[in-house]
């Protein structure tokens, strides 16, 4: 492969200056990096178009060879190429990843961060600075250098306790010219998983895994012979790859036990796994340590492996819908996390104008003694922060008699508190300190377009951004049902 390129033409985007001594620069954003492999299985003859080397592996009719480690390994190469820019060296003797399966895992994870870091407001995270940590990063370092070429802000530490792997990885890190954002550390296989204090960091962003599957070499070889017939691809892994004591619900218990000390020193804690049945296992020990902050995904490439992912946090942001319920576990929905976003009405757009929709909200919003409100008419979306129920009868009673107004109407009375969101205009916003608020909301106007001839829907969504009590949440979906009910 020639690593001083000079320029491509990947995919409809200019790649500049693909030598060592510079980092390639993308016109590309995160709606690119969505749309990839969504079509499911692969064009091999189009990669063999577009890359010689991919070419020189295919077979008669354009079909790839999976059990043979070299057309596999020249797969993950073509694509790293192609679509990210990136340059790797794989040594033979050590995993070779599937780059939509690992791709899957960090939209994943963009997502449930995006998701769940303040602001919120119709505000992109793609520039946010975080720190991640890739434990096993393997020779590939696939994890960092997808991270990184995704999100330019992004910086990572990368641990392995292999000394092949790690001598890969840090060249990894050179070619694509990532030394500076990617840190390669050597670990021993007793030493902490999250090692923190010994690299002198306070917080980092995110932990990520893709753990052993395996608990023994023994269980690997027997359930190699068991199946029938001989697997669909090679697998180039080393034992010290696959194999850890306990499997993979072993290894990840020990990152469970690390992150009940460390706790809010990491936001969110993943791990990708091989087998659904330790979702159950490992959602259990989370719940056994009051832990209900956690997300669930599943990733599926066409008709190939699937892998489940899990993630759990001890903040007090709460990530979307699509980052903390992307999956339907076999165990039912009893394992998924509580739902942090519900529709709260829906009309015909013909019947809801959106300005009558604002304004029922806002009027709603104006009367209650939240902390912080704000109405961006740009996204028609409200962020509101508030330190309890404060739409119930008894708070509403109560305020009115601390401001001496027993007599006055609720409305009144919140209109008289100088702390009140009542205070804020739409459009105008606060400067109060949100992070310790018992619930933090958004409540957002959208329209549902559809192709035929049906008429467009506009609908009311809430969701839950903050907090550990969802009965808040769904007592303030019953506050905005009857806000709107009047439109």
């Amino acid at each position: 492969m020639d690593h001083h390129q000079s320029s491509a033409t990947v995919t409809g985007y200019h790649v500049l200056d693909m030598n060592p001594n510079s980092e390639p620069v993308f016109s590309r954003d995160d709606d690119y990096y969505k749309n990839l492999y969504l079509a499911g299985e692969l064009d091999f003859r189009l990669l063999g178009q577009r890359d010689p080397e991919f070419k020189a592996v295919l077979e008669p009719g354009s079909h790839l060879d999976f059990t043979n480690p070299k057309s596999v390994m020249q797969l993950t190469k073509t694509l790293l190429k192609l679509d990210f820019g990136l340059l790797v060296d794989l040594p033979l003797d050590r995993l070779c990843p599937p780059v939509p399966n690992r791709h899957n895992y960090i939209l994943w994870l963009k997502d449930l961060l995006d998701s769940s870091s303040p602001p919120h407001l119709g505000c992109s995270e793609s520039t946010r600075q975080m720190i991640g940590l890739d434990i096993g990063t393997g020779a590939s370092l696939i994890y960092p250098l997808l991270g990184c070429v995704q999100r330019p802000s992004w910086s990572f530490i990368a641990t392995d306790v292999d000394t092949k792997s790690l001598a890969h990885a840090r060249k990894n890190a050179q070619i694509n010219n990532l030394q500076h954002r990617i840190r390669v550390f050597d670990r021993a296989p007793t030493d902490c998983l999250i090692p923190l204090s010994e690299l002198d960091l306070e917080a980092i962003d995110f932990v990520m895994v893709n753990p052993p599957f395996y608990t023994s070499e023994a269980e690997l070889e027997d359930l190699a012979r068991q199946k029938s017939r001989p697997p669909s691809s090679a697998c180039t892994g080393a034992p010290i790859e696959m194999v850890c004591t306990g499997g993979e619900i072993g290894f990840i218990r020990r990152i469970i036990d690390e992150s009940l000390v460390l706790r809010e020193r990491v936001q969110w804690y993943t791990s990708m796994l091989g087998k659904q049945s330790s979702l159950e296992v490992l959602i259990g020990i989370l719940k056994d340590h009051d832990v209900t902050n956690y997300a669930v995904a599943a990733f599926v490439q066409g008709n190939k492996t699937r892998r489940w992912a899990i993630g759990w946090s001890f903040g007090r942001r709460r990530p979307s819908l699509s980052a903390s319920r992307g999956c339907d576990p076999s165990g039912g929905k009893k394992l998924l996390p509580l739902p942090t976003e519900a529709t709260v009405a829906t009309w015909l757009a013909s019947q809801a104008k959106a300005e009558q929709l604002e304004w029922a909200i806002c009027q709603t919003m104006e009367t209650l003694d939240l902390v912080s409100w704000t109405w961006d008419k740009s996204f028609s979306q409200g962020i509101g922060f508030v330190n309890g129920n404060v739409w119930s009868r008894t708070y509403r009673r109560k305020l009115a008699r601390q401001k001496g107004g027993a007599n006055l109407t609720s409305e009144e009375a919140a209109k008289n508190d100088p702390s009140s969101s009542g205070q804020t205009h739409i459009g105008q916003k606060t400067e109060h300190d949100t992070t310790q608020c018992a619930f933090g909301f958004s409540v957002t106007i959208r329209v549902l377009r559809y192709m035929r001839n049906d008429e467009d829907q506009r609908v009311v969504v809430a969701r839950w951004l903050q907090g550990n009590d969802y009965a808040l949440f769904e007592s303030f979906m019953g506050l905005l049902r009857k806000s709107v009910r009047v439109c």
